[in-house]
């Protein structure tokens, strides 16, 4: 068995952890000079082994091995360093993720962290890492054979100097020398395939840099950026484009099929190449110049997508896809009900305890969910999505918990990663959680008792590790007395829970939230500076809000369009309904206040019609024709009541 059959296999069935102790008992049969199982170990790694035994390396050693800053070796390092700096800084953005880490060994042996998730990184983590001194790594193998090296932990020969598996591929000189290896160490062995790929498409990129963009080798280079995870473009000293990738013509939604070079152009010119621009709905830009010895400069244009920090292999889930996360900051409001919300949900956001979010349909769920997990110790894991009651029920159990190939007519061939399993690391949301089906809710309990999920047609548990965050809109232990709930679930995920306050119940946060709601929809809608009137503001303060600060937004987004060219939303720009119930409302405000002026009934009802005559007088700007048209009534009515009111109006003040 050889290296490339290991990879082979790999590709073909996957990573199966129980080939991980026995590749374990014959690296302790080696140790004890037993022979080893050729077909189960690797020649390549047998030969390394017997290498490391020779230099006489200690398998169970965990000791550093420091590196002389005065010496050649460094040197040699830094001058890498400061030639290929703008390749690595770019290199970083592009692996940079949690469980990963990105590095350098040279070809002395030195090894340099370009990037390591939560640890340290640069020349903090200097250190000498060849063959003579840990042994067997995959960048030792990749420098010895000059090719890309999958290397999963149990073939390294000191195995408790690291717990990770490696993939390593050379990189050249413009010589061709090997000058070192690039690497990935993961924890992940899932990580496996996309990590080979991944590490052999960068140091194809790195070689690529010795090749002129002229004579013939523009295909090359073609065919590795089209590999890139991220949109590329290649920009001379002109700043046109002379290359780039279809990822970055799908970030930046240009269609066209002519004129192509010339529509990125404009694009990238919009961003301001080279300012690091932070676009604020498709992409992040960064731009580095290229120069190799005294050809004419070039600029690397790299464009990353707005999901960031998923792990590896792992998609959003449908829900949550495109979507950044809100953070406590985020959520507009001062009131005492919501200020105490977020408080609650900050203080338990530092744990991992279930929590329960209950509130009425549009009071910002999600929103509060996706908070606690950007305040949490899991802000870098996924953050997964699902709304229970979007789905049939049948559906339920495939969606959260996955399933195996072959389990059920119309499954997918190799199966289904589950939403329990794709939020591990990270928090997974259950939304509308009462309306998930009584024999989920056993399989939900499990995981919260065991922290393991089995999926649909397996025999196996697979150990996850996840938040579980849930919402409803019901009395959910109503719900379970009425046997539609599980008690036992029940109190399982409802360790916290957290009140969100009715949007009536917090009428002093709702001219914010327009304000917010306003500067929004105006650069969906290309507007000018937009103006609340008085009277507006009191309709939005008034109204009830069924449906919370959804129904506001709604009710925002068509005062707008309604204001066509004005620049002062109106009351007439709202609903219908709206302006309805504001000046019912606004009646029996008036018809409250006369109450309080007339300490007897004598002349109450002509006060209070006097009271609303003179509010919508004042609304029209004393418009008697239009007033009797609000009113209901004919203009001669209102003339009779106006001239013969004001004298019993007094008649009553004076009482």
């Amino acid at each position: 068995m050889r290296l490339h059959d290991c990879l082979k296999l790999v590709r073909a069935e996957g990573i199966d952890p129980a080939y991980f102790p026995k590749i374990k008992d014959e690296w302790q049969r080696f140790l004890a000079g037993e022979k080893v199982n050729k077909q189960m170990v690797p020649s390549e790694v047998i030969e390394s082994w017997e290498r490391s035994r020779s230099y006489g390396i200690d398998p169970y050693g965990t000791d550093p091995h420091p590196v002389n800053l005065s010496g050649k070796e460094y040197k040699n390092l830094q001058e890498i360093l400061n030639r290929y700096g703008f390749f690595f800084e770019r290199i970083v953005e592009l692996v940079e993720q949690d469980d990963l880490t990105l590095y350098l060994n040279t070809a002395d042996g030195l090894n340099y962290h370009l990037f390591r998730s939560g640890g340290m990184s640069g020349h903090a983590s200097l250190g000498h890492c060849n063959e003579k001194t840990v042994g067997t790594t995959a960048s030792c193998l990749a420098k010895l054979y000059n090719q890309p090296i999958l290397l999963v932990h149990p073939y390294r020969y000191s195995q408790n100097y690291t717990q990770n598996h490696g993939v390593s591929a050379p990189i050249h000189n413009e010589k061709n020398e090997v000058i070192g290896a690039l690497g990935l160490g993961f924890e992940d062995p899932r990580f496996c395939i996309q990590a080979y790929s991944m590490i052999s498409f960068i140091a194809q990129a790195f070689d690529s840099l010795y090749l002129p963009l002229t004579n013939g080798y523009e295909k090359h280079i073609q065919k590795i950026i089209d590999c890139m995870p991220h949109g590329v473009a290649f920009v001379d000293e002109r700043d046109t484009v002379q290359l780039y990738n279809n990822k970055i013509l799908e970030l930046l939604k240009i269609r066209c099929k002519n004129n192509i070079e010339s529509e990125l152009n404009k694009h990238l010119a919009r961003l301001g190449v080279g300012a690091g621009f932070k676009d604020k709905q498709e992409a992040a830009v960064t731009c580095a110049e290229i120069q190799v010895d005294n050809e004419k400069p070039y600029k690397l244009i790299l464009l990353k997508d707005r999901l960031e920090g998923r792990k590896p292999g792992i998609s959003p889930s449908p829900e949550g896809e495109g979507k950044g996360l809100f953070t406590f900051d985020q959520i507009i409001g001062e009131s005492t009900l919501l200020k105490e919300a977020k408080k609650v949900a900050a203080n338990v956001a530092r744990t991992s305890v279930p929590v329960m979010i209950h509130g009425e349909s549009g009071t910002g769920k999600e929103m509060f969910a996706q908070a606690m997990h950007s305040a949490s110790p899991r802000c870098q894991g996924p953050f997964v999505a699902i709304n229970c009651g979007a789905l049939p029920g049948e559906l339920v159990e495939s969606e959260l918990f996955g399933y195996e190939e072959g389990s059920f007519t119309g499954a997918l061939k190799g199966g289904r990663i589950g939403k329990v399993e794709a939020a591990s690391g990270g928090t997974l949301f259950l939304d509308e959680i009462e309306s998930m089906p009584l024999k989920d809710q056993i399989k939900l309990l499990r995981v919260l008792s065991t922290g393991k999920v089995q999926k649909i047609g397996s025999t196996k548990e697979i150990q996850v590790d996840v938040r579980i965050v849930a919402a409803t809109k019901i009395d959910l232990l109503k719900h379970a007395d009425d046997g539609l709930f599980r008690e036992d679930l029940f109190y399982r995920i409802s360790t916290f829970i957290i009140e969100l306050p009715a949007l009536r119940q917090r009428k002093e946060d709702i001219a914010a939230l327009a304000e917010y709601f306003i500067k929004k929809l105006a650069l969906k809608y290309d507007r000018g500076k937009i103006k609340m009137d008085p009277v507006f503001v009191d309709a939005l303060q008034r109204y009830y809000w069924r449906g919370n600060v959804r129904e506001l937004e709604h009710a925002m987004e068509r005062a707008i369009i309604m204001l066509e060219d004005g620049e002062t939303l109106m009351l007439e720009h709202l609903s219908p309904g709206i302006q309805q119930a504001y000046r019912k409302r606004t009646v029996e405000k008036l018809v409250a206040e006369a109450v309080q002026m007339t300490s007897h009934r004598q002349g109450l009802l002509e006060l209070a019609e006097r009271r609303v005559i003179e509010y919508v007088l004042e609304l029209v700007d004393g418009n008697q024709s239009m007033a009797a048209q609000q009113l209901g009534i004919n203009r001669r009515t209102l003339y009779t009541k106006l001239n013969g009111k004001s004298n019993s109006g007094r008649e009553v003040l004076d009482a």
